[in-house]
């Protein structure tokens, strides 16, 4: 069943370019950081342990697939399939063979140097060309030591000359490096699929998505390949749109079971799905999916899909359009672009990303799908809340307000500042920084300001002839040559004092507030309900509370989970944990179908008062030491909040002094918790989080 044998890495990597050594389709696609390929590198230079290897040998060829390198052919005879050790394998064939890698249908060439005098290792990069002593190792495996010795121009009669041989050579060396290969023999591709998961599920190895379609191809066999010609055919019709695979996957498991958790997707009766039950669902998750887009594209103007802050909202849309198909109304529209602007502002799938996506799934089963949707998202934001000034501070490229603020741009038919041009998506717009860095470098440190510079406010969207025009000049020099019309289009403030260097600050929020005027706007437009923006001080503050409690939710179950794992829940303390339980209990009374979604740990913390998430974080301070630093502080603080948060939701009077205190509180919060958010939304922009093992 098992046997073993040592291999040189060299023949390894001759396996892979000759495909004698492919990937089953169970296996995902290469997910490494140039950063973790230079990291195998050093470690096998130094000669550190770097695991083995665990490989298949069938006679009844499955769906396979070559390593992800380019120009690599599957030899026909018998291959052998690679189960474990993938990422290292393609990492040292596209090293070794210097082959690009292929990274979502693109070609992405890779190189690590090496510096001879301090065994350094790093990401080739042209600043390496200009500085002495590193070496590519794609030219050292792929020419040998004596032409790069030679490029480095070193005196052979120096000390020097022995050292540096000696080291090219322990590098070239690293192609006899022997690993320990486990040959899987003799067995079928659903025991194989098994021993997969199993390895697979103990650490933090492979991801839920991962695991799932290991699981889905013993009973669909060409799932991945049917997967991987779907994202190619939308990447190229729809404006270089890569559909993650996980994103599939969830909502095939939508339409399937009724919830996006591909953990549960094969558990007890749902084991009985088959291949039937899957192409059936496939087939309507792509018509789904296609309506899905077509609809961000044209009804909500969002033809920068790159700009998509996360792919998750992409499910209980599919799911929609394939209840509704073709027989959606104008009104149904109307709305559902609405919930797709207000989901995205409030950030609805961060954090616990299934959970907010399973009750909008659940919501869309209802007979007001949309309205429920929007009444899943205003109970955590509250009611008619209004986008302020405040939200959009400190956010950048990558948050929503980014996609929010082209979209603003295109509905207001925003031209090109210079050719008159309208903006959209098939031109290649950039990000244009409105105060330039070169000219805010006299007044501020870039790296330590970088939060005020990259902010949304500071960046419009322009060509990139108009971007090179404009250069580094202030916009106290060219914003007077641009049309009042176009600068209005994109929402910059017209004031021409706010366009000097000393007023920079006071131009960020000039704009800030332009833009949060401009959102609620086309928010309002959008509905029949009463104006949203006309709220007083204690709506305000209630409303930032409310948006601190789902914040401190998504912390307490990231951490506790982060540091426990499945003994997460029995962290909670006791009483807390039998007053959920019951919560829960009361609620699935009413909606018992609902059962399913309430099952894990962060779906419960829904069901937490604000004073849980402070009894939870006080019992477990080590794990939120880091996020709040010391825990008298911490308490002082919460309790000031906590405080006016009752005075609020009694409706009691508050004096200007228990204001004034409260506020303070709620400020240092939102500074702790600003950096657990920037956190999040880095990890969302992958949108499975694929993980940096193999």
């Amino acid at each position: 069943m098992i046997s073993n044998q040592s291999k040189e890495i060299q023949a390894l990597v001759n396996d892979v370019r000759d495909g004698r050594l492919l990937l089953p389709e169970l296996q995902r696609r290469f997910v490494w950081k140039s950063v973790q390929v230079r990291d195998l590198f050093d470690s096998l230079y130094h000669q550190y342990p770097s695991g083995q290897l665990l490989v298949w040998e069938t006679d009844d060829l499955p769906y396979s697939h070559t390593l992800s390198l380019d120009e690599l052919n599957a030899d026909e005879k018998k291959p052998q399939l690679l189960l474990d050790g993938q990422q290292r394998m393609t990492s040292l064939a596209a090293i070794m063979l210097g082959t690009p890698l292929i990274v979502r249908a693109n070609k992405r060439p890779i190189d690590i140097v090496f510096n001879v005098f301090s065994e350094k290792f790093d990401v080739a990069s042209p600043r390496y060309t200009k500085d002495g002593g590193w070496i590519s190792l794609t030219k050292l495996f792929t020419q040998g030591v004596l032409p790069v010795l030679r490029e480095l121009n070193i005196d052979t009669s120096s000390s020097d000359a022995d050292t540096v041989f000696s080291r090219l050579q322990r590098l070239e060396n690293i192609k006899t490096y022997k690993y320990q290969v486990n040959i899987l023999e003799k067995l079928t591709y659903d025991e194989v699929t098994h021993i997969f998961v199993r390895i697979n599920s103990g650490g933090t190895k492979l991801n839920s998505a991962d695991l799932a379609l290991a699981q889905m191809s013993s009973r669909w066999r060409g799932i991945t390949q049917t997967l991987t010609e779907y994202q190619n055919s939308v990447w190229k019709r729809k404006n270089k749109l890569w559909l993650d695979t996980g994103i599939l996957l969830r909502a095939m498991s939508s339409l399937l079971v009724g919830q996006t958790r591909l953990s549960l997707l094969f558990r007890g009766e749902r084991q009985k799905i088959n291949l039937q039950d899957l192409e059936k669902v496939w087939r309507r998750v792509k018509t789904g999916m296609d309506m899905a887009i077509d609809f961000l594209i044209s009804n909500c103007m969002m033809d920068r899909l790159d700009l998509l802050p996360t792919q998750y909202i992409l499910i209980p849309l599919a799911v929609f359009f394939d209840k509704f198909g073709n027989n959606v109304t104008e009104e149904q529209i109307r709305d559902l672009t609405r919930w797709v602007y207000m989901a995205l502002i409030w950030n609805r799938y961060s954090g616990a990303s299934e959970t907010g996506a399973d009750q909008d799934v659940t919501a869309i089963k209802s007979d007001a799908p949309i309205a429920n949707m929007i009444q899943n998202l205003e109970d955590k934001i509250g009611r008619n809340r209004p986008v302020t000034e405040r939200e959009l501070r400190d956010q950048r490229k990558n948050s929503p307000f980014m996609i929010i603020s082209y979209v603003l741009a295109r509905r207001a038919n925003a031209q090109d500042w210079f050719n008159g041009v309208i903006i959209h998506g098939t031109q290649s717009l950039e990000f244009h920084h409105i105060f330039p860095k070169e000219v805010l470098r006299e007044k501020y440190d870039l790296r330590a300001n970088s939060y005020l510079i990259d902010q949304v406010a500071n960046l419009a969207f322009l060509s990139k002839r108009a971007n090179l025009k404009i250069n580094s000049r202030p916009p106290s020099q060219y914003l007077q040559d641009v049309q009042e019309h176009r600068l209005r289009a994109q929402n910059i403030p017209m004031d021409s004092k706010l366009w000097e260097l000393n007023t920079f600050e006071d131009f960020l929020q000039a704009r800030r507030e332009a833009l949060a005027t401009s959102i609620n706007q086309m928010l309002q437009s959008l509905t029949d309900k009463p104006a949203m923006w006309m709220v007083s001080q204690a709506d305000q503050l209630d409303n930032r509370i409310n948006t601190i409690e789902t914040i401190l939710r998504s912390l307490v179950a990231n951490r506790l989970n982060e540091v426990f794992g499945d003994d997460a829940w029995n962290h909670v303390p006791s009483q807390i944990r039998n007053t959920l339980d019951g919560r829960v209990a009361a609620h699935l009374q009413k909606h018992s179908y609902q059962a399913a979604i309430y099952e894990p740990f962060d779906a419960k913390l829904e069901f937490c008062q604000f004073s849980d998430y402070v009894k939870i974080i006080a019992s477990n301070w080590q794990c939120f030491q880091g996020d709040f630093g010391n825990i008298q502080v911490f308490e002082g603080h919460i309790k000031n909040v906590t405080e006016l948060r009752n005075m609020l939701k009694h409706g009691r009077d508050i004096a200007d002094h228990d204001l004034a205190i409260g506020e303070g509180g709620l400020l240092w919060l939102e500074q702790c918790l600003a950096q657990f958010e920037l956190q999040q939304d880095e990890v969302d922009e992958d949108e499975n989080g694929q993980d940096d093992e193999e």
